[in-house]
């Protein structure tokens, strides 16, 4: 693990550290670390990705700012951030929209996170709050679709694409 990889793991535990995930009460880092193993296990390692994928919700839910970020891990990794990071205006169907909307024209890098973070998420959703899990995977193929529409073959060929899509119901 390179010294950035490290850095952006002890930054990303140390600021969620009190946090815990909504219905089990466990770290929110194991969602954190979920999301990496994830892009692993598709076999997506550059440090830059692994890094931004340790930081993707300090600013969303943490008191970081972009600033510390670039400061402290530089522009490359504070780019995916950024584009990572959601909009907290207007109701929940806004910003998801939105969401979708700025993350199928994320550079890909970004895109690979964020398929890892859906996939992560929907698994914690179907097993801990079942309830919530449809509305959030009607979100998801949302997201989905318009990186689809907007990458077409190259992000639908991809196993993590197809992973992330393994939830979604057709049609609908």
């Amino acid at each position: 693990m390179t010294s950035l990889v490290q850095d952006a793991q002890a930054f990303s535990a140390r600021k969620h550290g009190h946090q815990t995930r909504k219905h089990d009460s466990l770290p929110y880092t194991v969602h954190i670390e979920g999301v990496v193993e994830i892009l692993r296990s598709h076999g997506i390692a550059q440090p830059v990705v692994i890094a931004a994928a340790y930081l993707h919700d300090t600013v969303e839910k943490t008191d970081t700012s972009m600033g510390e970020i670039i400061d402290g891990f530089g522009t490359d990794v504070a780019r995916l951030v950024y584009w990572l990071t959601d909009d907290d205006q207007g109701t929940r169907k806004v910003r998801k929209l939105m969401s979708a909307w700025r993350l199928a024209r994320a550079p890909w890098e970004a895109k690979l996170i964020k398929l890892a973070d859906l996939i992560d998420n929907t698994r914690y959703l179907i097993e801990y709050d079942a309830d919530a899990a449809p509305a959030y995977i009607l979100e998801k193929k949302q997201t989905l679709q318009m990186m689809a529409d907007e990458e077409g073959d190259r992000i639908m060929r991809l196993s993590l694409f197809r992973e992330a899509m393994r939830d979604v119901p057709s049609g609908q």
